[in-house]
């Protein structure tokens, strides 16, 4: 998306450009129901409810009447059917009778026939299919083990996130793509070589608990991907201002934002971020493509 010359000048080349452009109002292109959701999250993302109003929020762009209390409701009830079927504290009966009803009896699954619907990364979507993403599966997971009492978190592996669970000082590992499959440090190793190839380095950093904010980042990443791969642009634009609210400080995600309305003709918002990222990134090694950009919006 960045735009190339055969004669190119270097950042001292070229004039800064000057422009009286007034600050655009987002979303310009996301839905405004589920950017304001989003955004009321924001302030205390690192809540266990911010990150599923959020991840309800990112599927209202595409999905304006997704309920987020019907959201909620569905996952509590599940939650009770599997606690009311369990006397007393007893994990480990807890977490069989978890597994037993999501992916035997509810059977939640990886969707391996349609693995690129963007409807895989949308939860009310996948809380009605049973079939998603492996990062919606698991949090479908998290979720409702969560609300049985579990410590849970996200496990962002290349390629494929799992969840770790905590139960009587034991760690575990849950694929939930693969049916709530349980895996050791080895074998979740196993199955990086086997997206990436052997040479895939491992380290027990992967293991980390991916915060709320990356987590919802990896999914607005996915549909952004998508939506690239498939000439949605506006919809790539949407991710991106979704990614804004999450990561306000990372100015390029200002400069991407700019390059795909420039892409779409929406030129007024284009030259102001666009003109916003290089103010605060004149040392940028494509600056000069990007002033050049620049010129051509605001002539």
């Amino acid at each position: 998306m960045t735009p190339s010359s055969p004669n190119r000048r270097t950042a001292t080349q070229i004039p800064v450009v000057t422009v009286d452009i007034s600050q655009p109002r987002l979303p310009l292109c996301c839905s405004p129901e589920a950017f304001r959701l989003l955004s009321n999250q924001v302030r205390h993302i690192n809540s266990p409810d911010a990150l599923l109003q959020s991840a309800i929020a990112i599927s209202m762009h595409q999905m304006p009447y997704a309920d987020p209390q019907a959201v909620d409701r569905q996952l509590q009830a599940f939650a009770d059917i599997v606690r009311s079927r369990v006397r007393g504290s007893q994990p480990q009966a807890l977490l069989a009778h978890l597994h037993e009803f999501l992916f035997d009896e509810q059977k939640f699954a990886g969707n391996t026939n349609d693995y690129y619907n963007p409807s895989n990364s949308y939860l009310p979507a996948v809380l009605e299919t049973k079939l998603g993403l492996p990062i919606t599966l698991s949090l479908v997971y998290k979720i409702v083990a969560e609300r049985l009492g579990f410590r849970t978190w996200g496990v962002g592996l290349p390629g494929h996130f799992l969840v770790g669970v905590a139960c009587e000082g034991n760690m575990m590992l849950v694929d939930a793509f693969g049916g709530g499959r349980v895996l050791t440090q080895d074998e979740a190793h196993g199955r990086m070589r086997e997206i990436f190839g052997p040479e895939i380095e491992w380290s027990s950093q992967l293991l980390q608990p991916a915060s709320n904010r990356h987590w919802l980042t990896r999914m607005l990443q996915n549909l952004l991907n998508l939506f690239g791969s498939a000439g949605q642009y506006t919809d790539v634009a949407a991710m991106l201002e979704m990614e804004i609210l999450l990561w306000p400080e990372q100015t390029r995600l200002t400069r991407d934002l700019a390059l795909v309305l420039a892409r779409v003709g929406m030129v007024q918002p284009a030259s102001y971020w666009l003109n916003k990222y290089l103010q605060s990134n004149p040392e940028d090694p494509q600056s000069g493509d990007l002033r050049q950009l620049l010129e051509v919006l605001t002539a």
